[in-house]
């Protein structure tokens, strides 16, 4: 039987790393803010005037951020779930016409048998070729299942990650703006301004540069989606051959028993 074609989505499987490598302009805006003119070092810069207003700029752009990636996710399942019906669905079509044409071949056969040996080896090579097609689908169905698991679960591995990635990104930034509020409500002067700024933009570069350096990992499910294939393909290969020998095997057996007829059932 013609074997019903494998997916790989890896476009699918990788749209929140999409969202998330766009999301990297959270903290570049985070950086911007520790550049901006607003907070320059001199007398006309009141770094504490204006730290409410940009604290709220990337805390939103954090939000929007986690938004997306929401959304990401959302069309991530309904993709895949959509891809694994269609797959079933042809999967499903496939079988029903090859159990169709097996049977009708299976009738072809009963008629060429005459004598009861011949028909009974008809009888066992029909067991045969149906318990071979059966132990194969089972065989393909094992090996679909874990792979989809295996990849269910590298999906959901990669968003726990990537969540607890956000959480940090997200903690950081509002301890950077609580520690530069206390320090405004310590001093606000023009004197202590560029003090509290140089600590709130290192923080904020630190928040941007971890959260950067976590993300460059999001692509390695890729590779990890691409060995579950390779393992569910190596275990259709396996039940392939096995098919392949257990069939062969019924046809020698027939072969053997309509003897010198054995070229009227080929």
């Amino acid at each position: 039987m013609k074997r019903i074609s494998k997916f790989l989505y890896y476009g699918s499987l990788l749209a929140p790393v999409v969202i998330l490598t766009a999301g990297l302009a959270v903290p570049t805006t985070v950086s911007a803010i520790a550049t901006t003119s607003n907070y320059a070092a001199t007398a006309e810069s009141p770094i504490c005037t204006n730290l409410s207003a940009d604290a709220t700029k990337v805390t939103t752009a954090i939000t929007t951020l986690t938004g997306k990636l929401t959304t990401a996710r959302q069309q991530q399942d309904q993709t895949l779930a959509a891809n694994r019906a269609k797959e079933d669905t042809a999967i499903t079509a496939n079988r029903q016409k090859w159990d169709t044409q097996r049977q009708t071949n299976f009738t072809k056969l009963e008629a060429k048998a005459t004598t009861n040996d011949q028909k009974t080896a008809v009888t066992t090579y029909e067991a045969a070729i149906t318990a071979a097609v059966s132990t194969r689908r089972a065989a393909y169905d094992s090996a679909r299942s874990t792979y989809r698991a295996g990849v269910d679960s590298d999906i959901a591995s990669q968003r726990a990650q990537i969540d607890s990635d956000v959480n940090t990104l997200t903690d950081s930034v509002n301890t950077a703006v609580s520690t530069a509020q206390a320090s405004c409500a310590s001093d606000s002067s023009v004197a202590g301004g560029p003090a509290i700024r140089a600590t709130f933009v290192a923080s904020l570069k630190s928040a941007r540069q971890t959260f950067q350096s976590d993300r460059k990992n999001d692509t390695q499910i890729a590779s990890e989606v691409k060995q579950l294939a390779q393992a569910r393909d190596t275990a259709f290969k396996s039940a392939d051959s096995a098919f392949s020998s257990a069939t062969t095997a019924a046809q020698t057996a027939l072969k053997t028993a309509f003897g010198s007829q054995a070229s009227t059932i080929e």
